[in-house]
């Protein structure tokens, strides 16, 4: 393929970015052949040429001590019948592609890695892995902030035994409302969390915080760090990633194909678009929606670069 052809694909899937557009509407000639081509590759493949990209980004960045959070996202879809989709959490008479997504969330956002969270996978495995691999980035880590949906006793095993930093809000029920019921204002609690695995009964133990913030609402958290008032707010920058992942989105690349590893190929592509964003912004900022233009130009035939720009 000539470097003319790569170009014109990549400004394609750009604008369709930039636009929310279907990138086979964009080219649908390229598209087909360059659907192919990633129908004979694999998930991995593309996780470690990412992972590339983000030591790469990281070194540049000059990130030392950071905080990072986990979250899942969807990419909606009417797609029937396919074993890689999950049920959306949102948009209830949905599926919905899904992944499991890990960021630094301060000093700000960037995405460190995505994997695909289908109906046949285990949460726990896939956190444990992205924890694993965030280790070997050799960043400082200060905190891992999740929310309720990461409560389960062998992931807080699993930190405790390697001594991440984290803290997490937990739903209120059992003995975590009873905990609720008892604060006035900030509390905390030696609580142990019972779980099963490989046949066998674990017990998980941990800190609970309770902050009340008034008589309606009290927060619950669970953390291996020293409890205080200053540590729940830290919790606050976990939505850091929610408005990344907003970012991210407004860079969807729209595809209709059915097949997984596609829809996996384009979600790691706007997350690349995100990091580029960043090291952009250290010479010249822009917004992203304008950046993104201004990616799109780089790849522009240079007869249609001199239309657009004349000298």
């Amino acid at each position: 393929m000539s470097d003319n052809w790569n170009n014109n694909l990549i400004q394609s899937i750009v604008e369709a970015g930039r636009t929310i557009s279907y990138v086979e509407t964009l080219n649908p000639s390229k598209t087909d052949k360059f659907h192919l081509s990633i129908k004979e590759s694999d998930k991995r493949l593309f996780m470690r040429e990412f992972e590339k990209i983000v030591k790469f980004a990281i070194t540049k960045l000059k990130l030392k001590r950071v905080k990072i959070a986990f979250d899942t996202t969807e990419d909606l879809t009417w797609i029937k019948e396919n074993h890689h989709l999950r049920p959306s959490v949102y948009e209830h008479k949905l599926l919905c592609w899904n992944y499991l997504n890990v960021s630094i969330v301060e000093p700000y956002f960037i995405p460190l890695m995505s994997v695909p969270y289908t109906m046949f996978n285990n949460l726990d495995n896939l956190v444990t892995d992205l924890l694993n691999y965030v280790e070997s980035l050799r960043l400082n880590i200060d905190l891992i902030l999740f929310d309720r949906g990461f409560y389960h006793g062998y992931l807080i095993n699993y930190m405790e035994s390697k001594n991440f930093p984290y803290l997490m809000l937990i739903p209120k029920k059992g003995k975590i409302k009873d905990f609720a019921n008892k604060t006035q204002s900030l509390n905390y609690f030696e609580h142990s969390i019972k779980y099963n695995k490989e046949s066998s009964v674990w017990k998980a133990r941990t800190t609970i915080i309770a902050r009340r913030v008034d008589d309606k609402t009290c927060w619950c958290y669970i953390t291996n760090q020293k409890p205080s008032l200053l540590l729940v707010k830290e919790y606050s920058k976990r939505w850091n990633i929610e408005t990344g992942f907003r970012i991210h989105d407004e860079a969807r690349i729209k595809s209709k194909s059915k097949n997984n590893l596609i829809r996996f190929f384009y979600h790691l592509i706007g997350m690349l678009l995100v990091i580029l964003w960043r090291l952009q912004n250290r010479v010249n900022y822009y917004v992203f929606k304008r950046y993104l233009k201004f990616l799109e130009y780089q790849f522009y035939p240079e007869k249609i670069k001199r239309l657009i720009n004349p000298p």
